[in-house]
């Protein structure tokens, strides 16, 4: 077992809660690299590969908490955030003070704030560290992080981050991580329904998909959503051939950025109309 924080240089204890698509490629890292584990996830089937590199299966994440020294937290959304966190046998019912709580969901500033504060008194620190690079770059370990926190922290959380991830970026006080996540993903969710929206136009005037892809990657027309549509067709549900409208892809993301946006009073009218479009999808 690893030491409690502070107590030496041997690998910190790592709780593990969320073993989805990224989740559980990032765990897997981590316990190959030698980090004592403990994890928790509704589905068994990840939890059984866990366990079979070493890690022990806890049944709520008070549990977890109370045999970790640095808690990840990789669930869906910020309900589930404040859930497994915040509830009767969540992460601070069984966290010791000095523990480490790292938020890789793509939450709300807000939701890292509140987490930190209800915290705070328990002696419990907090990072968001959210993450970038889809499910293939988290089984490869390359992950892009965003973080958010204080640099003792921050270093305290490194050896993790560099097992899951090869860019990492300390983008400052709590919540910029995900702020920052937030305003990358714009960047990509609303190219992506505009690369979508000009391939059914470009089909609709009776030119060819592909050749229509063959153009504009080797045009003005050329970016990261062009080159990974399919595989952003495929998680939106729209498998095969043809075209399909992108519908509600991404509106989570999207309402995010819209929301941050208007906590601070900055006009994003493009953001606002994408997500209208996906609201009424």
């Amino acid at each position: 077992m690893g030491q409690r924080p502070g107590e030496g240089s041997a690998l910190e204890r790592v709780g593990f809660i969320g073993l989805g698509n990224m989740g559980r490629p990032m765990a897997v890292n981590l316990a190959k690299a030698g980090f004592p584990m403990t994890v928790l996830d509704l589905d068994p089937a990840p939890v059984a590969e866990l366990v079979a590199l070493g890690a022990h299966a806890a049944t709520h994440p008070r549990e977890l908490a109370e045999r970790s020294d640095i808690i990840c937290s990789v669930v869906m959304n910020d309900r589930q955030t404040l859930e497994v966190v915040l509830g009767g046998d969540g992460v601070l019912a069984g966290a010791a003070a000095g523990s480490l709580i790292v938020l890789h969901s793509t939450i709300s500033v807000a939701t890292c704030q509140e987490v930190a504060a209800a915290a705070a008194p328990k002696g419990v620190r907090v990072l968001d560290a959210a993450v970038s690079g889809a499910e293939e770059r988290s089984r490869l370990g390359t992950l892009s992080l965003m973080i958010g926190g204080d640099e003792a922290d921050v270093q305290r959380a490194w050896p993790l981050f560099e097992t899951v991830g090869s860019e990492l970026f300390h983008m400052g006080a709590l919540g910029m991580g995900q702020a920052t996540k937030q305003c990358n993903n714009l960047m990509s969710l609303v190219n992506i329904h505009v690369v979508e929206e000009a391939l059914r136009l470009a089909t609709a005037l009776g030119i060819d998909e592909h050749k229509m892809r063959e153009v504009a990657a080797a045009s003005t027309g050329d970016s990261w959503a062009l080159r990974n549509i399919d595989q952003m067709r495929a998680l939106s549900g729209l498998h095969g051939e043809g075209l399909a409208h992108m519908g509600r892809f991404g509106r989570k993301d999207i309402a995010l950025a819209s929301k941050l946006a208007a906590s601070i009073g900055q006009a994003v009218p493009i953001t606002d109309f994408v997500f209208e479009q996906t609201k009424h999808a």
